[in-house]
């Protein structure tokens, strides 16, 4: 092997054991979940979403409403929708998916289809009565 060869080898054997050590230190890309909540007047809302940061992809989010009581609040109607803020020569992003009943909690998913901040709007109608809880979350 000429000495050319084995310092090209030393070299990226260098590159890899720097990165890997780098890639060790920052742990993994993906956290746990992510916890939002908000008082919306006599309610509170819990929203999970699976990851923190949230990815662009599908995202599960899980809501949780609950009365002055603490009570969960089963019978609302929950429309979830989430947008990123208008952006020069960019078509409007804009969705809303309706969230069903399951076990505990209101659950749906988001297609999230671009990196940077999004506006969550969790529209909770419960007797004719709609009440909104806001939340900024930033997809990577």
């Amino acid at each position: 092997m000429s000495r050319r060869t084995r310092g090209r080898k030393s070299v990226l054997a260098g590159v890899a054991a720097c990165l890997l050590g780098l890639s060790l230190a920052a742990g993994p890309v993906q956290g746990k979940e992510l916890e939002l909540k908000k008082k919306v007047g006599d309610l509170t809302v819990e929203a999970v979403i699976e990851r923190d940061p949230p990815t662009v992809a599908k995202n599960w989010i899980e809501v949780r409403v609950t009365d002055a009581a603490g009570n969960p609040v089963r019978d609302a109607k929950l429309l979830v929708n989430y947008y990123m803020p208008p952006m020069a020569r960019m078509p409007p992003m804009n969705y809303k998916v309706e969230a069903k009943w399951k076990k505990d909690s209101y659950r749906a998913v988001m297609d999230l289809i671009m990196a940077g901040p999004w506006i969550i709007l969790v529209r909770i109608t419960i007797g004719g009565k709609t009440s909104t809880a806001r939340f900024n979350i930033d997809a990577r």
